[in-house]
């Protein structure tokens, strides 16, 4: 990845669309990937933003389209009972923003809540519109973040800020989601 965003310097338009597809393997990587290449002036902080942004949401609808078409296969549908169905519902429809938000931050819940959501048929307009909610505040909290540690980075330590940056942020991520596992299992330890 980092030898065909180096390829593309100097091309806003192809970072853009690496930044995009890149959201559909590791979010978290393309967001601090867009920070940083806006920071270095290597394409505007917008148009970063708004490719990492579209790429999230778009991959998380494809998640859900996912699950919308799995349940529509008899040999998946019939894994799980009508009573687990059922259940499934009755939590995503009462707290979808909450189980959106919590898909958000624990590492692992993205992927299997996102397909439920799609699974179980929780409204795709009401998924996209929370969904769409949640991801821009993370992408925005996350990428503004990132982008004013790169710039006093880049400023102070030159092409160190990159290695710096990385870890600094990929640690700060890294407890945000340990104290949130911590909460949501009730203080035990993991």
């Amino acid at each position: 990845m980092e030898t065909l965003v180096e390829h593309y310097l100097g091309n806003p338009l192809l970072l853009a669309v690496i930044l995009f597809g890149a959201t559909f393997v590791l979010e978290e990587a393309a967001i601090l990937m867009a920070a940083g290449l806006a920071a270095a002036g290597e394409m505007s902080p917008a148009l970063a933003l708004a490719s990492v942004a579209a790429g999230m949401v778009v991959s998380d609808w494809c998640l859900y389209a996912l699950g919308a078409l799995a349940i529509r296969h008899r040999g998946i549908a019939a894994w799980v009972s009508e009573e687990r169905l059922e259940q499934g519902r009755q939590l995503l429809h009462r707290s979808t923003f909450a189980a959106g938000l919590l898909a958000r931050l624990v590492p692992w819940l993205l992927f299997p809540i996102f397909t439920a959501s799609g699974f179980l048929r929780v409204g795709f307009r009401r998924f996209a519109l929370i969904n769409l909610g949640i991801a821009l505040v993370y992408v925005m909290a996350v990428f503004y973040g990132a982008f004013g540690l790169y710039e006093i980075l880049l400023a102070r330590m030159g092409h160190w800020a990159w290695l710096v940056g990385a870890v600094l942020l990929l640690a700060i991520l890294w407890a945000g989601r340990r104290i949130t596992r911590r909460y949501l299992s009730g203080g035990a330890d993991n």
